[in-house]
């Protein structure tokens, strides 16, 4: 695991190619020949990195997902009840994205492979992507009435979900604003409020709108 934790900061950090294997190494304090040992070589571990985090976010986050994915596969489901788990589920995203044990490293691992995308986003999507914005849309649907699988729910998946992931692409700059070093909790949960409140504010209007 220690290579894989390593493997996560290096990449996390510089380009696939500005990593060298002897530098993973020294990081994870092993021997040279141990990357190849364990994973085959410098592009083995580098997917072996991407299902690592992936799984280790879905860990993390396991109890809340397990819960939310419960409720929204019942067949008589209350808005009130999705309105709830949505909530749950934004607080749960917060705290992952701003200080989840893995969130910087992870952040920058992510957003690279977003931008360049290699085996290693099908591994990300599938294993963590996916699984989790079927849930967000799981509860939009619920609310709206609508398949999840349509592609307003999807889309408007994605717009809800990026209010909590600008904190996190955007969080020199915020930090600098507040005069903070790094998120508090006490800055978490009145993000969690902030969003939450912006996502049924959207969500009422959509509904609105429709009915």
């Amino acid at each position: 695991e220690q290579l894989l934790i390593a493997s996560l900061s290096a990449f996390g950090n510089k380009d696939y190619d500005a990593v060298s294997t002897r530098e993973i190494v020294e990081l994870a304090g092993a021997n040279i020949s141990s990357i190849s040992y364990h994973f085959g070589g410098k592009h083995p571990l580098y997917l072996a990195t991407a299902a690592y985090l992936a799984n280790s976010i879905r860990q993390e986050m396991q109890g809340t997902l397990d819960t939310i994915r419960t409720k929204v596969e019942e067949k008589n489901r209350d808005p009130a009840i999705c309105r709830a788990l949505l909530k749950q589920l934004v607080e749960a995203l917060v705290h992952n994205v701003l200080q989840g044990k893995l969130s910087a490293d992870a952040a920058g691992f992510i957003f690279r492979e977003q931008l360049k995308p290699t085996e290693a986003f099908d591994i990300l999507y599938q294993e963590l992507m996916e699984p989790m914005l079927s849930i967000y849309a799981g509860l939009l649907s619920c609310l709206f009435e609508q398949s999840d699988s349509d592609r307003e729910i999807k889309l408007m998946t994605h717009a809800l979900l990026g209010q909590i992931l600008i904190f996190r692409i955007g969080q020199t700059t915020i930090l600098r604003r507040l005069d903070s070093s790094q998120f508090s909790n006490d800055d978490c949960k009145q993000i969690t409020e902030l969003i939450t409140q912006q996502t049924f504010a959207a969500i009422d209007q959509r509904l609105q709108s429709t009915s």
